[in-house]
């Protein structure tokens, strides 16, 4: 095994202790003014102009590339520029871009639903800075509390990864992170990150960004970024000279403020509530509580503001009311839909396609798809590709894995980890998507995948990610254990506890709990538990034997903690 790359079985564990819906909101670039809007007599439902129609918007997280794909769109980037948000630089280069980044958009004129075309890409990372401090689910970074969900991606771009000598092992999950040690002048920094997610604040303690992607650098110098240290979101307070973001005072005494696209005094630009971007190119004393300010940026919560411009939106719904609800802290007017179509419930994933209202600041919903309902269950799986199968409609596939048959199609983040062009910023040059999914896996050298998954009412998975990462022999399971077969518990040496997740059959000798104690609450399994087993997978079993290790072990977190979101 390479000596950079640790058992891949870890990031499953970091996988699913995290929260398994985010249930975060908000957030946007700059605006990105569109000119096309909804078609005469547009009421809704399938009568639609979606994010890849002439002039629109598609604002979202990449799920895949060869090309990139944006809300099941596949967008032909040949011509598109890639545009920095937070210092305004414009690149024809898409070869940084990953799996997980959110970014929006803007169709050319020559595009179309059945051959999307990218005019531009806004990239704008929520959180950039070291990590101070992290929680079974949550990270804090500049202030802010990041929540990490089952599907947020985690990439690793440190020079050390492909270093001759001495290389360092690649972070692929919250517990591989570095924390902020001691404070001030002797503070020892945490692991550097940039953040990609959505805003989300309901509240004193609540969490600020959902994440989509943590992608970890090397430090950065004084002079190798000018927006190297940023915390993004709401006003919760303003002083003298002061504004707070989250858990951050921002100094703006040495400041350059801009409103509307312009530059503005400091002392007036800004009022309680709006989002704005606190950039500094120096860091923080650590752990950041205070930021004295380079620049600081008013942002739309929506990337486009002209009323009637299409725009469409993937995120979590944060609140509803009647037929109207919050994803992204964007309003959305859901009034106009087909009767009886279901309005979304807190928690669900959607995608809104609809038209920019005249305030500039809500949306009039044309179509909603439920890409996720909160009340789905999650499951984790990693093991060797058993068998791949062309689904009845275009684009989507049937994989088994572990002897699960899981759905996949154009929603599903997908991402190559099995080599170092991953990890050295060239994803687009491995390009694993829907369209060349069953060549792709046919060819890969590697058959070894972590799959996140949803299952429906029914029991039905469907892939949220699938990750291909390096040949092992290590497999693993995670999710609610299931109440039939009902659990057997051991102590006795030579006869193992029996159990069994999403009808996976496991093994497991006594004494295999709690490699992680941080982690482990029990150990006696019960039906309902949600539970983390690594080991060997080999006729239909999946069996942990002897002394934990990373390559062997349980644990079990208990009954599943409740979300930021009621009724999981």
């Amino acid at each position: 095994m390479n000596p950079s790359h640790k058992p891949p079985a870890l990031a499953l564990c970091a996988a699913l202790l995290a929260t398994l819906v985010a249930c975060g909101g908000g957030g946007g670039g700059t605006d990105m003014t569109g000119t096309t809007t909804a078609p005469a007599g547009n009421t809704g439902g399938s009568a639609t102009t979606s994010g890849a129609a002439p002039g629109a918007t598609s604002s979202g997280a990449i799920t895949a590339f060869g090309s990139v794909f944006v809300n099941g769109h596949e967008f032909n980037i040949a011509n598109a520029s890639v545009v920095d948000d937070d210092t305004g630089a414009t690149s024809a280069s898409t070869a940084g871009l990953e799996v997980g980044q959110v970014v929006d958009v803007k169709a050319a004129a020559t595009s179309s639903d059945a051959a999307p075309v990218a005019q531009a890409l806004h990239i704008h990372p929520l959180v950039r800075g070291y990590v101070d401090a992290s929680a079974s689910n949550t990270l804090t970074v500049m202030g802010q509390t990041i929540e990490i969900s089952s599907t947020t991606v985690f990439s690793d771009h440190r020079a050390c990864l492909t270093a001759s000598t001495n290389p360092c092992t690649a972070v692929d999950g919250i517990d591989d992170l570095a924390l902020t040690s001691g404070s001030g002048s002797t503070a020892t920094p945490g692991s550097y990150v940039s953040v990609d997610g959505y805003l989300f604040n309901s509240g004193a303690g609540s969490v600020n960004v959902v994440a989509a992607l943590v992608s970890v650098h090397d430090a950065p110098t004084s002079t190798n970024y000018a927006a190297a240290f940023k915390a993004e979101g709401p006003i919760s307070a303003l002083g003298n000279g002061t504004l707070t973001i989250a858990g951050l005072t921002v100094n703006l005494g040495s400041a350059t403020c801009y409103a509307a696209g312009a530059q503005a005094s400091c002392a007036s630009a800004f009022a309680l509530g709006q989002v704005v971007s606190a950039i500094a190119a120096t860091s923080p004393s650590l752990p950041a509580t205070t930021l004295t300010a380079q620049d600081v940026l008013l942002r739309n919560q929506l990337p486009v503001t002209t009323a009637g411009a299409s725009v469409e939106l993937e995120g979590a719904v944060s609140a509803v009311s009647g037929t109207t609800f919050t994803v992204r802290g964007v309003s959305v007017d859901a009034s106009a839909l087909p009767s009886g179509e279901a309005i979304p419930v807190v928690g669900d994933i959607v995608v809104v396609a609809g038209t920019v209202a005249a305030s500039g600041t809500s949306v009039a919903a044309t179509d909603v798809q439920i890409r996720r309902a909160a009340r789905s269950a999650s499951y984790a799986f990693e093991g060797d590709l058993g068998s791949v199968v062309a689904g009845s409609a275009a684009n989507t596939y049937t994989i088994t894995l572990m002897g699960q048959a899981i759905t996949v199609n154009a929603n599903t983040r997908l991402a190559d980890l099995s080599t170092a062009g991953w990890f050295s910023n060239q994803q687009a040059n491995t390009p694993f998507n829907i369209g060349n999914f069953q060549t792709y896996l046919d060819a890969s050298s590697s058959q070894h995948m972590i799959v996140s998954t949803a299952a429906d009412a029914s029991g039905n998975l469907q892939a949220l990610s699938i990750v291909i990462v390096r040949a092992s022999s290590v497999s693993g399971v995670a999710g609610i254990v299931d109440a039939s077969p009902a659990p057997v518990n051991s102590t006795t040496a030579g006869t193992p506890t029996t159990f069994s997740i999403h009808g996976v059959p496991i093994s497991v000798a006594p004494g295999s709990f709690g490699m992680l104690m941080r982690r482990q609450t029990s150990t006696t399994i019960n039906a309902g538990d949600e539970v983390i087993a690594v080991g060997s997978y080999a006729n239909g079993m999946l069996t942990v034997s002897g002394t934990p290790s990373l390559h062997n072990y349980v644990i079990d977190t208990g009954v599943p903690r409740q979300g930021d979101c009621p009724g999981f």
